[in-house]
C-alpha cells in the first residue's frame, strides 16, 4: 500500500466513478498520508471546473489533497496544447502528469514517440512524471527516455493498474526497473486509480521492485516525506503555465 498515490482519476474524468471526497476520504480510511487526484485534460472530455480548484482546499482532515492533472500529448511535436493544460487554473497545479492517451498521435514507431515524448519533456519543464511509459499501444525507447527524464528532474511511472489489468506485461515493468535502476532515473509508483477499491494499490508491481533490489532513494514516493519533498521542491516549474 501507498503512502502518498500520484496518479487517481475521479468522475470529473470520462473514466473515472467517484467525487472526490469520496477518494480522499477512502484514501484516509486506509492511512495514506496523501492522495493526488489527476483527472485528464480537457482534451478527454474532462471536466474543469472553479469550485474544485479555487475553493476546495483541504476537504478531508488528516490527508494531503493533492491536485494534479494528467495531461494528453496531443500532437507528433510534443507540445501540451493551451486546451489541455486550462490556464485559468494553471497556478493551482501541484503535480503534472503527461501520457500518450487514445486521442494522441497513433500508428508511430517505436523512435518516433520516443521523440514526441522527450520533445514534451523539454518544451514543458511543468512535466514532474510520465505516466505508463511502458503501454504497449505506445511503445517507447525507454533507455533514451530514462536519461532525459533524470535530466529534467522528472521520474517515469510505474503504474500498478496496467500491469493489473493485463494492459501491460510484468515483462516490460520489470524492464521499466531495470532500464530506471541503470540510470539512476527516478521512478513513482501509482495506482492509476479509478474507483476507489483501487487507491493506493501497489501489489502488482513491487514484487518487482524487491525483486530487482530497485534502490529506494529512486522511489519518489517511497515515503510520504519523500513525495511531499518533490512535490514542493517542483512548485517553480509550473510558473510557465500560468497565464498562458
Amino acid at each position: 500500500m501507498l503512502e502518498v498515490d500520484f496518479h487517481s482519476h475521479t468522475f470529473f474524468s470520462t473514466c473515472g466513478i467517484h467525487t472526490h471526497i469520496e477518494m480522499l476520504t477512502r484514501a484516509k480510511e486506509l492511512g495514506m498520508k496523501g492522495l493526488a487526484i489527476t483527472d485528464h485534460g480537457p482534451a478527454l472530455q474532462s471536466r474543469f471546473t472553479a469550485p474544485f480548484y479555487d475553493r476546495l482546499k483541504n476537504p478531508v482532515a488528516g490527508i494531503r489533497f493533492i491536485k494534479g492533472i494528467e495531461c494528453n500529448i496531443l500532437d507528433d511535436t510534443g507540445v501540451i496544447d493551451i486546451i489541455d493544460v486550462p490556464a485559468r487554473f494553471a497556478c493551482h497545479f501541484e503535480l503534472v502528469l503527461a501520457g500518450f492517451h487514445p486521442n494522441s498521435p497513433r500508428n508511430m514507431d517505436v523512435e518516433k514517440n520516443t521523440d514526441v515524448m522527450i520533445a514534451a519533456l523539454r518544451k514543458n519543464p511543468c512535466i514532474d512524471v510520465i505516466s505508463h511509459p511502458n503501454d504497449m499501444e505506445y511503445p517507447l525507447d525507454i533507455e533514451r527516455l530514462a536519461l532525459v527524464a533524470k535530466e529534467h528532474g522528472a521520474a517515469l511511472e510505474l503504474n500498478n493498474s496496467k500491469v493489473l489489468y493485463n494492459r501491460t506485461t510484468a515483462e516490460s515493468a520489470v524492464h521499466l526497473i531495470r532500464v530506471c535502476k541503470k540510470a539512476g532515473c527516478s521512478i513513482v509508483i501509482s495506482s492509476d486509480a479509478h474507483a476507489i477499491e483501487e487507491i493506493g494499490l501497489d501489489d502488482s508491481v513491487r514484487p518487482f521492485i524487491i525483486q530487482e533490489q530497485f534502490p529506494r532513494d529512486l522511489i519518489i514516493n517511497d515515503t510520504a516525506a519523500g513525495a511531499f519533498r518533490f512535490i514542493d521542491a517542483r512548485r517553480g516549474n509550473k510558473e510557465n503555465l500560468c497565464g498562458r
